[in-house]
């Protein structure tokens, strides 16, 4: 008996109609912390809702220089949304990302050409790579149109895997 209440309470919550609405747009902007470059990362993002479960969500990245290496990031990742409360959603997230890794090499190379000397330094490199988004999050509403949420991604790239978890804020049109 206590397992058909448990059974028809998920089926409940599943089933019951999300407060995110179809064509509900929002923008906004978070902050970061990748587990590979170790840094901090501002970003912007841009939330569509495809149909009142499944959102698109386009966004933006930079993680600050740490040992001389910074990075550029550009997501599109999708969430599927599964109210828990009022003002609680929980999602998975899978999605798409292009990272770009930028070193800093500020190593001199000194060389002497017969009456002149050269010098390099060694200018910058940067490795760009296409991979994959896998994660979760967390959204809460505040208000009809503010939200913030919680989310943890981790990202597959060739070389560059890492974690990134996310503290953000949108608004909601």
């Amino acid at each position: 008996m206590k397992k058909i209440f448990i059974f028809l309470g998920l089926m409940f919550v599943m089933l019951s109609g999300t407060y995110a609405q179809k064509d509900r747009q929002a923008i906004g902007f978070g902050l970061s912390y990748g587990t590979e470059i170790e840094s901090a990362g501002l970003g912007i993002k841009y939330q569509y809702n495809i149909t009142n479960p499944l959102r698109i969500e386009p966004s933006f990245n930079y993680f600050f220089e740490n040992d001389n290496v910074s990075m550029l990031d550009v997501n599109v990742n999708f969430h599927y949304l599964f109210p828990v409360a009022q003002s609680v959603k929980l999602y998975p997230l899978f999605g798409l990302t292009m990272s770009n890794w930028m070193f800093d090499m500020h190593d001199l190379d000194v060389d002497w050409d017969g009456d002149h000397v050269h010098v390099d330094d060694g200018g910058n490199h940067n490795e760009f790579r296409i991979g994959a988004n896998l994660g979760a999050g967390a959204e809460f509403a505040l208000g009809r149109n503010w939200a913030m949420n919680v989310e943890f991604r981790y990202q597959l790239v060739d070389d560059f895997d890492q974690g990134v978890i996310n503290f953000g804020a949108a608004y909601r049109f």
